[in-house]
This record gives C-alpha cells, sequence and structure tokens, in this order.
C-alpha cells in the first residue's frame, strides 16, 4: 500500500514542480545587467509582447531621468488688466523631467521569454544613439525657434505671439533634454535661438494692449472676457488708449420669448478681434441660452452665464475664431 502511494505521488510532484517553472520569471529577468558602459539595459514585463517592450522602454526612459532633477522652473511676468498698471507678479512654471520622455530610436531586443502568465523582455540601446538622438532634437527645436523668429516681421504681433508661444510650450523638453545629456557625461548643445525666442515672446506680450469695446447691455459679459484675457496675461482695457494694439468688439442680439411657464433668452454673441489698422484677424459667432420660470432678466443671466460657460468648454482662442 505504501508503494501505491509513493508511485501516486511522485508524478504529482513532479507536475508541480513543472508548474512552478512556468510562472517563474528567468533569471536574466529578476538580476537585469547594469551599468553596462556601452548600452542603456532595462526589462519588462506585461501580458503580451508588446506590453512588456512597452515597459522595458519606460525603464529606458526612467534610467535617463533618474539622475537629474524632477522638474525645471521657469518665470513669466503676469499683466494685469489695467493698461496702465505697471505692477506684476511672477508664475512659475514647471517641466517635469518624468514625464517629458523621449521616443528612442535603435532599441534591441536580444532576450525574450514567455512562461504560462506573462512574457518577459530585455531591451538595450546604445548610449552614443541615445546621446546623438538627444542633440538632434535640441538641434532640431532650435531651428525651428529659429523659422519662427523670422515670421515676426511678417505677422501681426498677436497671432505671432500665440504660435510662438505654443511652440515654446512644445519646446519645454530642451532643458531636459540638456540635463539628459550631461547625465549621460555628453556635451549639450545650446539653444540660443529658443532663448532668443523667449525673449521675443515676452516683449510682444507686454506690447500688447486690448481695448475691448461693447455696448452697455454687453458690459458683463465684456468684463468677464477682459478677466479670461487678463488670465492670458495681456493687458486690457475698456478706453480707447493711444497705445491700443487690437480691438476686441463684441456686438449681441437678444431674443426672448415664452414657452409655457418658461421665460427664454437666447444670445447671438459676435465677436471680432481687429489689429490696429482694422484688419479683421478673427471672429466667431455664439449662440448661448438661459431660461427662467421667474422673469425674462434672470433668463438673460442664464444666457450670458452659458456663453461664458461655451468659451471655457472650446477654450478663449478658439471661441474667438483662430484656428
Amino acid at each position: 500500500m505504501f508503494t501505491v502511494k509513493k508511485n501516486f505521488l511522485l508524478p504529482l510532484l513532479a507536475l508541480f514542480l513543472v508548474a512552478c517553472q512556468s510562472t517563474n520569471p528567468p533569471s536574466w529577468y529578476s538580476l537585469p545587467e547594469t551599468n553596462d558602459p556601452i548600452y542603456l539595459v532595462a526589462v519588462g514585463q506585461g501580458r503580451s509582447l508588446e506590453q512588456a517592450k512597452q515597459m522595458a522602454l519606460s525603464q529606458i526612459n526612467a534610467q535617463l531621468w533618474t539622475q537629474i532633477d524632477s522638474s525645471f522652473s521657469s518665470r513669466d511676468v503676469f499683466q494685469s488688466q489695467n493698461a496702465n498698471t505697471v505692477s506684476s507678479s511672477l508664475v512659475d512654471n514647471k517641466v517635469n523631467s518624468k514625464t517629458a520622455t523621449v521616443t528612442l530610436t535603435g532599441i534591441e531586443y536580444p532576450k525574450v521569454e514567455k512562461n504560462d502568465i506573462a512574457y518577459y523582455v530585455q531591451a538595450q540601446v546604445s548610449r552614443a544613439t541615445v546621446i546623438a538622438q538627444l542633440q538632434a532634437d535640441i538641434q532640431h527645436s532650435d531651428r525651428q525657434a529659429k523659422a519662427q523668429i523670422s515670421k515676426r516681421g511678417h505677422q501681426d504681433v498677436l497671432p505671432w505671439w500665440l504660435e510662438s508661444r505654443h511652440l515654446l510650450s512644445e519646446m519645454n523638453h530642451v532643458a531636459v533634454r540638456q540635463a539628459m545629456l550631461r547625465s549621460l557625461g555628453a556635451s549639450a548643445p545650446a539653444a540660443p535661438q529658443i532663448e532668443q525666442l523667449e525673449k521675443q515672446v515676452a516683449q510682444a506680450q507686454s506690447s500688447i494692449l486690448i481695448q475691448v469695446v461693447a455696448a452697455a447691455n454687453n458690459h458683463k459679459s465684456a468684463e468677464l472676457l477682459a478677466d479670461k484675457l487678463s488670465s492670458q496675461r495681456l493687458k486690457t482695457s475698456f478706453n480707447r488708449s493711444s497705445k491700443r494694439t487690437h480691438s476686441l468688439i463684441l456686438t449681441s442680439e437678444l431674443r426672448q420669448s415664452r414657452v409655457g411657464d418658461a421665460y427664454i433668452s437666447t444670445l447671438f454673441t459676435s465677436l471680432t478681434l481687429q489689429a490696429q489698422n482694422g484688419t479683421i484677424l478673427a471672429s466667431n459667432e455664439i449662440i448661448s441660452s438661459g431660461n427662467s420660470l421667474s422673469n425674462y432678466a434672470l433668463s438673460q443671466e442664464g444666457a450670458q452665464r452659458h456663453l461664458m460657460e461655451l468659451i471655457e468648454q472650446q477654450g478663449l482662442w478658439s471661441s474667438l475664431g483662430f484656428k
């Protein structure tokens, strides 16, 4: 009887050992290579091969920023709404290096294994390849900045400022890439054109003064629009000034009706942004509505609130007609 039990248990034990082996990660995954002088090496695990590769790539990116500061701060000057004020405050904008990932090329996968529960991969990329790519990224961004600076003399200052500001926001990775290069012991190219573009964008911003023009019945909407422009760090004024560079003209048509017990107000608002010489830079019409069971005044207030909600949803510049 003992012999029968022994003969029965041995196959079960063998099956158990096989099952354990099929779920254990490979030894090279558990003890990954570190400090390779030629390659950046990382391992990844995933339920699919693609997922495992992406995990390994994210770990290589992580190696690029573990030795640098987690963020870089830049300061912008906040302009108040009053055109005559000289006061300002500083606003810090931070670029998180951990989110400034690099799309790497030349990735190799020398080791790939699969067991019953996951895929395991080892990814590697030449340090020289990474250095060359980071340097090329910085130089490309600097050339873009130079091309943008050259447009300044052919564009109105406001659309140029908008376009340049957006371009600079996409170039905030440059400082991170320079730090990555230094952490790899490589030289980091300077970006003088980006620095020059930043200066010109700040100068353009400080030169813009937008006069908001609206009838008395649109004064509340005009004030809300002026606040939104001020939040973009642009100066605004309701008074005509020789220093104004642009005019934002707000006109509206109010239509009111009753449906049952409801008072309904529909507001057709036209927004036109003009340069100082009268050139229309952007225009748009927004339809908003409000209703009340009490009176038209409350429904009109609702339509004005709805107007601001629509501008918030669309974004200020899209609402003004900029593409």
